[in-house]
């Protein structure tokens, strides 16, 4: 594990380009946001969430990654602030979250693969899935900063075909194309709520490269570069190509997962069609990648706490990986690639795990102002208490009114979720994992 400050880490570009590839990648997928929500709710709660929710991560994770610049990031800050049981549950639901968040993205690359070539079968589908995982695994036993390198390479690319199809289609658009509010059919409150549901997707990742902290050059200092870098770049990339989109075709009802493709093919011709269709294939290889950049570092955590299985703490000595983690998550992939198909479900009862997240990311980041005001921070979020008040107000407000409201149907799921985690608890404390931090 590289110490903060160390070389051989991410610096700010690299860290801004993993943010970007873990957070967004590209606006592939939210095709379903304009046809399910309506193309008004859509564009909404894109700039809601990026005010009140994705906004808040990065400024909250920006001071506390100066403050506390550890490897585990909001786990640590957690633990720091409530204590070994509530740093577990964080951990743990962040963890069953992105194992099933992460699984998305093979599933998404298979679908856009089908526009290229219709004649795949189901089992052909399941099998380039399979591929997909074991390449990134191993791409990311080479370490974290090679990784970074692979991170900005894959931004630049996926960003530069929508320079084109903005300049080509925003012309196109105007405020009446943002009718109606909600999706035909769709009452005001499920159509916003959908639309909301996957707007928290978006953003809801953008505190999570915290966990790689120990990993970072000068992580007090880099990480308020690479949020300045990342997050305009990351709702950008969203909003303006929504509303281009929005202009071009206003039969948002027809809209497929692919569309995006489609409305390139109508702008700019072969050449940008291809461009835009490669471009959604690696944008959910390149999702991928940072997830299991990120992801993977969460079980090392706590097995160093020695309150998970020692094998997860394993690191290879040339590169510094997670190896047993990472080949482990593969598995799991493996397994939900092989036998699940689709994707939406997967947001809605990530959703409700986010409500444990949240709770407990914002709690803490307000108790350690309080109790902690010792820490140097090297960044601090300006405004003193009303402004933290104000900061944490969103995301409390999103998650326990937002989330019931647009995934009502998954509550059954989150509950079961969100119990899991004191289960595992209890279950790893019986076993012997009781803790014995190393830090």
């Amino acid at each position: 594990m590289n110490d903060p400050g160390s070389p051989s880490g991410l610096g700010a570009v690299t860290l801004a380009g993993t943010i970007f590839i873990f957070g967004s990648s590209g606006p592939f997928g939210l095709e379903a946001m304009v046809r399910d929500g309506g193309p008004g709710a859509a564009a909404l709660m894109l700039v809601l969430t990026l005010l009140f929710w994705g906004l808040s991560h990065a400024l909250v994770a920006t001071e506390l990654a100066s403050a506390v610049p550890e490897e585990g990031g909001f786990v640590r800050w957690t633990g720091m602030a409530f204590g070994p049981f509530w740093e577990f549950q964080i951990a743990w639901w962040y963890w069953i979250k992105m194992l099933a968040d992460t699984s998305i993205y093979p599933i998404l690359f298979t679908q856009y693969l089908l526009y290229w070539v219709p004649g795949l079968g189901p089992w052909q589908e399941r099998g380039i899935r399979v591929a997909i995982i074991w390449l990134f695994v191993g791409l990311n036993l080479r370490g974290i900063r090679f990784g970074g390198r692979l991170a900005v390479g894959f931004t630049v690319f996926l960003l530069s075909p929508f320079v084109v199809f903005l300049f080509l289609g925003l012309p196109h658009f105007s405020i009446a194309a943002l009718h109606p509010l909600v999706a035909a059919g769709k009452g005001t409150v499920e159509g916003l709520g959908l639309a909301l549901m996957l707007g928290m997707w978006c953003f809801s990742t953008l505190d999570a490269v915290s966990i790689v902290a120990g990993e970072v050059e000068d992580p007090s200092r880099t990480y308020g570069r690479a949020y300045a870098l990342a997050v305009p770049c990351i709702f950008l990339t969203y909003f303006l190509p929504i509303v281009t989109a929005i202009g071009v075709d206003h039969d948002y009802a027809s809209w497929t997962d692919h569309h995006f493709t489609t409305l390139s093919y109508r702008l700019g011709g072969e050449a940008l069609g291809a461009w835009i269709g490669l471009a959604a294939l690696l944008s959910n290889t390149s999702l991928f990648h940072g997830a299991l950049m990120v992801n993977t570092r969460v079980p090392m955590v706590l097995a160093t706490e020695k309150r998970f299985p020692a094998a997860f703490a394993m690191i290879g000595h040339r590169f510094g990986a997670p190896w047993f983690s990472l080949l482990f998550d593969g598995a799991v992939y493996t397994l939900i690639a092989l036998f699940v198909d689709q994707f939406v479900s997967i947001v809605f009862w990530n959703q409700w795990l986010n409500i444990g997240i949240y709770t407990l990311f914002y709690l803490a980041f307000l108790r350690l102002r309080a109790t902690r005001p010792d820490l140097p921070r090297r960044f601090r979020i300006p405004g003193g208490w009303p402004v933290a008040l104000l900061i944490s107000a969103g995301p409390f407000i999103i998650c326990w009114l937002g989330v019931p409201l647009g995934a009502w149907r998954m509550a059954w799921l989150g509950a079961l979720g969100l119990a899991s985690g004191p289960a595992a608890f209890v279950v790893l404390r019986w076993i012997g994992f009781s803790g014995n931090p190393a830090r």
